[in-house]
């Protein structure tokens, strides 16, 4: 049986940078691919609750997401599992067909150019500038806040 792990002390001065909505991205792929996982478990090792990954308005810290990370790779045997989740974030089973039709409609250069406003909700850890370039180019320019250091 795992335990909450000794290493999360919610510190009052530890921003919190991440939304519940990639925690929840993670917990979609570990239903799919990982299912012998105990999820609440794993919440409870970083100090995260299932209610609060449901909730788009919680954001997480840096420590509690670095638990989760640790965790989530020592469950897999998979020190990728980020960039899996990230894939998985993109396929058709996590988009469902009401979005791949709209992303099909607007393009990627359009989602490019709303990707701005698109990271501000799931990261307050940079801040995120777009601009067209070229008629087929976009610059993404990603500046850390002042005082942050991400993992």
């Amino acid at each position: 049986m795992l335990h909450v792990s000794d290493t999360y002390k919610p510190l009052l001065e530890e921003p919190e940078l991440y939304n519940s909505r990639i925690v929840d991205n993670y917990i979609k792929l570990i239903k799919v691919r990982y299912s012998y996982i105990n999820i609440d478990e794993l919440l409870k090792f970083a100090g995260m609750e299932t209610y609060q990954v449901a909730d788009e308005g919680t954001w997480f810290t840096q420590t509690q997401i670095n638990n989760f990370h640790k965790r989530l790779r020592e469950l897999t045997g998979n020190r990728d599992i980020a960039r899996e989740a990230g894939r998985y974030a993109a396929s058709p089973d996590a988009l469902g067909a009401m979005r791949r039709y709209v992303l099909g409609l607007i393009g990627p250069q359009n989602a490019y150019e709303q990707f701005e406003k698109t990271a501000a909700k799931f990261t307050r850890s940079s801040k995120y500038k777009t601009r067209r370039i070229g008629k087929n180019k976009i610059e993404i320019r990603v500046t850390p806040n002042k005082g942050i250091k991400e993992n």
